[in-house]
């Protein structure tokens, strides 16, 4: 029998490739993401003051510095949150705790704050007893995908607000994380998420490169709009917003490149390598992938179909008695 064409793959299928673990590879386990962070918090932490996500500029004229960036990226996601004194919050993926520091000190909320580094659960911890804040916020070491639901301190029904900022990304189970987290919110409580976005589907050598850094720093595959909107369906939250603020954050991958490079990293394609350059991708030049990837972060961040999606979902209130 003749074998038949095999047609090409539809734009869903393209996302789902490009959904999946990179060239085909297992995904990253909780480990292996930890174990990233636990080689470079100390590299990472100093770029932008403790904080370790991406910077949000009003307009391509705003000259803030990246520490003041970032900060304001975390104040547009708890202000998302509409935090009120003594509330309970859960930060999903802490980092070194400089977010949850921060909310917790603005807003006098409680901070619940979770990683799968152990470096960074143990500089979080440090940072809040050196502010005092040892009272309202805590850090422990939980990964999101297997949250210990209904024990302490992750109680159904328990936080008022949840934010996940730079965390889903690492995550192959994105759905079953967000279906935990929501478990844990009371009836009416909000959940943020700021995290990278493919727009559309990437082609070519493009993709290769996508892959690439993608393996880089440890995540499954980047994640399109629909993924993210089925999770949260299938969370059993509602979706309130869903805007692509990748413009606000792209000056983040130069900013980020230069503090990277000079703490050791010079892998990669040089800046502004477009669809003819060499495949140019995150180099193993000094034995760490992720540091090595410096270099080609100005161009990951120049490419139009990366974006950055600021998400906000409610679990439904319950229904009156």
């Amino acid at each position: 029998m003749e074998d038949l064409p095999r047609s090409a793959p539809s734009d869903d299928e393209e996302f789902r490739m490009h959904e999946e673990s990179p060239a085909g590879k297992p995904a990253p386990s909780s480990e292996d993401v930890g174990r990233l962070y636990d080689e470079n918090t100390e590299v990472v932490d100093g770029a932008a003051g403790g904080n370790i996500h991406s910077g949000y500029w009003e307009s391509a004229a705003d000259r803030s510095s990246l520490d003041e960036a970032t900060d304001r990226l975390t104040d547009l996601v708890t202000g998302r949150l509409s935090v009120e004194p003594g509330q309970r919050l859960l930060d999903v993926g802490c980092g070194t705790g400089s977010p949850a520091l921060r909310v917790a000190a603005g807003h006098e909320a409680k901070v619940v704050g979770i990683s799968v580094s152990r470096e960074e659960i143990a500089l979080a911890r440090a940072r809040a007893a050196e502010a005092g804040l040892t009272g309202r916020v805590s850090f422990a070491y939980a990964d999101a995908m297997a949250l210990p639901v209904g024990t302490e301190p992750f109680g159904a029904d328990s936080f008022h607000g949840a934010w996940a900022i730079e965390s889903l990304m690492h995550m192959s189970d994105r759905a079953g994380a967000l279906a935990a987290v929501a478990r844990t919110l009371r009836p009416g409580g909000r959940l943020v998420v700021a995290d990278v976005l493919l727009r559309r589907p990437v082609h070519g050598e493009t993709a290769q490169f996508v892959e690439q850094m993608c393996q880089a720093f440890q995540a499954p595959g980047l994640p399109g709009p629909e993924e993210y909107r089925d999770a949260v369906r299938q969370a059993g939250l509602e979706l309130l917003e869903f805007t692509d603020i990748g413009e606000n954050v792209r000056p983040t991958y130069r900013a980020f490149a230069r503090i990277l490079a000079g703490a050791g990293g010079h892998g990669g394609p040089a800046d502004g390598g477009g669809e003819g350059a060499d495949g140019g991708g995150a180099a193993e030049e000094d034995g760490n992938e992720f540091l090595d990837s410096a270099d080609a972060l100005p161009r990951f961040g120049d490419l139009p179909e990366i974006g950055y999606v600021l998400l906000v979902a409610r679990r439904p209130s319950a229904p009156p008695a």
